[in-house]
């Protein structure tokens, strides 16, 4: 660290410089659209950004948007990590730490009892040496290569409806499941509709389950990812009332969706120990080593309640808890 660099808080207008720095750094743009989607509409606050400056130029960035997450039963402030950047030219000067735990004092500050993150192979190790993060090594994805005969039966389409945005029967579906869980970002209407209705530059397609009642029992997210003359098939989130038949039905019409489409691979997230993982499993989903990492920085080690986060079988994870997929 330099005493002629200085670091300060996110104001408005530095969204020019960040996804400038954005660019260099990772070889791909990302959109203002995106970046106020992510950075200033998230439905539980402003994200917390620390920028680091050489004169009048962004050298490095560290940004956690504030989220909820409910841990046996309780909400609890939290925040998710996303997009930690320095300037190829100034990478090996201490940024990086400097930079976290400056942010990590803003959260402590408004309340905030953990973050956690998907941080790829470059960052996962200096946050476990550097910020104390508790890490859980590489996530796993449950993998299934498609072809019409793989497909037996393709789910209840009379039960299944394509929706643009999620409504109050979601947000009934979430408050009736949400004991099941220990540690999960509670999938509520509000946050449903900003992860995956309002996103500006992704394209996700929305499935209810619904019975003869109007109630909705569950849904699906589903994604298309290309890159190059790579295309995958993706179920980015999915919940459901504690009924297995309703999780297959589900992952047919999915398989059947991809393949009507031409894709011959889909894959998703699943915990090792829920009831998804037992119906994927019986799908003939196989589970791989994924390149994505996962870990979580606790502020108050006596605490409990929070020390719950620092189990990875005790979180319900899936694509859609990542600002990536």
């Amino acid at each position: 660290m330099k005493d002629s660099w200085t670091c300060r808080d996110y104001q408005s207008g530095d969204e020019n410089q960040i996804l400038t720095l954005y660019e260099e750094v990772n070889n791909r743009e990302m959109t203002l659209a995106h970046w106020t989607w992510k950075f200033a509409k998230s439905p539980f606050g402003q994200a917390m950004l620390k920028l680091m400056f050489d004169g009048n130029k962004l050298i490095g960035h560290y940004a956690v948007i504030p989220m909820n997450v409910q841990v046996e039963k309780k909400l609890v402030k939290a925040a998710l990590s996303v997009n930690t950047m320095t300037h190829p030219d100034y990478r090996g000067h201490g940024i990086f730490a400097y930079l976290g735990e400056e942010t990590y004092q803003v959260c402590e500050q408004k309340g905030v009892k953990f973050v956690y993150g998907f941080p790829n192979s470059n960052i996962y190790q200096p946050r476990i040496e550097k910020l104390e993060w508790k890490g859980f090594g590489k996530m796993t994805v449950l993998e299934k290569e498609l072809g019409v005969q793989t497909i037996r039966g393709i789910g209840k389409r009379d039960s299944i409806y394509p929706i643009e945005k999620f409504d109050e029967r979601v947000h009934s579906l979430w408050n009736k499941t949400k004991d099941s869980y220990c540690v999960i970002v509670p999938r509520t209407e509000k946050f449903l509709n900003w992860r995956f209705a309002e996103h500006p530059t992704v394209k996700y397609s929305k499935f209810i389950f619904q019975g003869a009642s109007d109630e909705v029992s569950g849904y699906i997210v589903l994604k298309i990812y290309t890159q190059g003359d790579e295309i995958k098939g993706h179920i980015v989130d999915m919940l459901c009332i504690d009924e297995e038949d309703i999780v297959r039905d589900l992952l047919r019409y999915s398989q059947s969706y991809f393949v009507e489409r031409g894709i011959k691979n889909l894959s998703c997230w699943a915990s090792e120990e829920s009831f998804y993982a037992r119906v994927l499993e019986q799908e003939e989903f196989a589970r791989k080593e994924f390149d994505v990492y996962f870990g979580v920085r606790t502020f108050d080690k006596e605490d409990e309640l929070v020390r719950n986060v620092e189990h990875i079988g005790n979180w319900h994870l899936t694509m859609g808890d990542s600002d990536v997929f």
